[in-house]
């Protein structure tokens, strides 16, 4: 029978991937950490960690177990809470993921507001393209993220707001003061696009392939600051959406529209109902609702004003 000391020691390593920090964090010496490990190893028959050069890395089976401890772990803090009558919604670790640019306009300031109210939660944030989030939330390495629900049948969530396709340009382009752009205007524009992965690069893909158009794409990035400095200095029109709040130059950007395909989608705050989730998950919920709403963009705030 596996013991919350071997979880927690475990998940230890899995976090940090380094044997001599993660003894630090569980006040073991390295060695002693070593044999834990390798004792557990044992016990459930399978590798859990390996080395690639001198990196130390999950195996499937290791990553699995991480996510299913993490969650046992947090589910016995939770009845520790409960045991000594304190409330289990103030305390405890909440984590949630997202884009780089929305958490810089949404989960920033959603995670400032929520911690008036509950300081004690411990916040960890991850961040990645909208696949790499889906799959974060699936498979349990975070309670939450903000992120474009796609095919996934597995998740659930809150809609938040939408996400419009923009094409940006360089001052005194002639596109730059138009109210709207169809892919067709400016299909012969050197293009600079999010990587793959990411809802803005799958919905500028999905327009381009709808209107025939294969577009010259000179640079893919992770960032939306990068493609709008590339814009601004001339270098090609970059293909960015509104979830680019944080970027002052969006202002000045042209939304794209389509007659035959859709240019936006909806962003959510989406979970695993699988999956463990702690009490004041639906705090934070709240506090990305009001964030999209004193910015203009939440879809319950639209649907409550019709």
């Amino acid at each position: 029978m596996l013991e919350l000391r071997e979880l927690r020691n475990f998940v230890a390593v899995a976090e940090r991937l380094n044997i001599t920090n993660a003894a630090s964090a569980v006040h073991l010496s390295q060695p002693a950490l070593s044999r834990q490990i390798q004792a557990l190893e044992k016990k459930l028959g399978v590798l859990l960690f390996e080395r690639i050069g001198k990196r130390l890395v999950l195996t499937a089976e290791g990553a699995d177990l991480a996510a299913q401890a993490s969650e046992l772990l947090e589910r016995a803090q939770d009845l520790v809470h409960r045991a000594a009558h304190s409330k289990p919604e103030h305390s405890g670790t909440l984590r949630i993921g997202a884009t780089p640019q929305t958490i810089a306009w949404l989960l920033s300031p959603a995670m400032a507001k929520f911690r008036k109210f509950h300081p004690k939660v411990n916040l960890m944030v991850s961040e990645g393209s909208n696949d790499a989030l889906i799959e974060m939330v699936e498979h349990g390495a975070v309670h939450l993220v903000v992120a474009n629900l796609g095919i996934s049948n597995i998740l659930v969530g809150q809609p938040l707001f939408d996400a419009q396709l923009f094409a940006m340009f360089a001052p005194g382009h002639p596109c730059a003061n138009l109210s709207s752009v169809t892919i067709n205007e400016i299909a012969d524009e050197p293009m600079i696009v999010m990587r793959r992965g990411f809802l803005t690069r799958h919905l500028f893909e999905q327009l381009t392939a709808a209107h025939g158009v294969r577009p010259r794409i000179v640079l893919e990035s992770d960032s939306t600051q990068t493609l709008a400095a590339l814009a601004r200095d001339g270098h090609g029109a970059a293909i960015v959406s509104s979830s680019a709040q944080n970027i002052d130059a969006l202002d000045n950007a042209v939304p794209i529209h389509s007659d035959i395909c859709q240019t936006s989608s909806e962003v959510s705050a989406l979970w695993n109902p699988k999956r463990y989730r702690p009490a004041y998950v639906s705090n934070f919920l709240e506090a990305l609702l009001a964030v999209a709403n004193e910015r203009g963009l939440s879809i319950r705030a639209e649907k409550q004003n019709d």
